[in-house]
């Protein structure tokens, strides 16, 4: 009896409240935002230039930055094949760790625009943490709204509408993409 009301309190203090790891995750947004002089604009470019510094916060919580929009190709819904490319920085870890999916190991993402919540689920169960399971968001999928075919891309994503690893992990971490490529296939 002792014994489990020791492992309960001491299980109960490493886990976190979801405010707690919103409160972290704002943190660690708010710090990289400063570190890097990001400018944080109230609304989308009217003419869809942005500043190599400037981000809008999207509906959905994620930062975005154009860096090129494309060429005008828009991806349709339930149709179009997506392969992405991205690398950046886990901002969250006290120690920043960088990524990239653009080297010769890794095969571009893949996934249907409109389907990506399908391919997040299926490897999700997988035990082989895959470039998907990292890196593969429904928010990263949702920037495709306002770029097209080719499109490159900076994004701060929120660990709410985050890859399998930022959900499903006791940190709640937030991911910072310094170049997203999307190509249609």
């Amino acid at each position: 009896m002792i014994l489990s009301a020791v492992c309960i309190s001491s299980c109960s203090k490493s886990m976190r409240s979801y405010t707690e790891m919103k409160r972290d995750e704002k943190k660690a947004i708010d710090r990289l935002i400063a570190t890097e002089n990001f400018e944080i604009l109230n609304k989308y470019p009217a003419d869809g230039v942005f500043g190599e510094k400037q981000f809008v916060i999207l509906d959905n919580g994620v930062y975005l930055n154009v860096i090129d929009s494309g060429n005008g190709n828009r991806p349709k819904l339930y149709s179009t094949t997506i392969l992405m490319r991205c690398s950046g920085r886990f901002i969250f870890q006290t120690d920043t760790l960088s990524f990239s999916t653009f080297t010769n190991e890794y095969y571009p993402i893949e996934f249907v625009y409109g389907y990506a919540e399908n391919v997040i689920s299926q490897y999700a169960s997988m035990s082989i943490q895959s470039a998907e399971w990292y890196f593969l968001s429904t928010a990263v999928q949702s920037v495709l709204e306002y770029v097209g075919e080719n499109a490159r891309v900076k994004l701060i994503v929120p660990f709410d509408d985050g890859s399998t690893y930022q959900r499903y992990n006791e940190l709640g971490a937030p991911l910072y993409y310094d170049r997203v490529e999307f190509k249609f296939y």
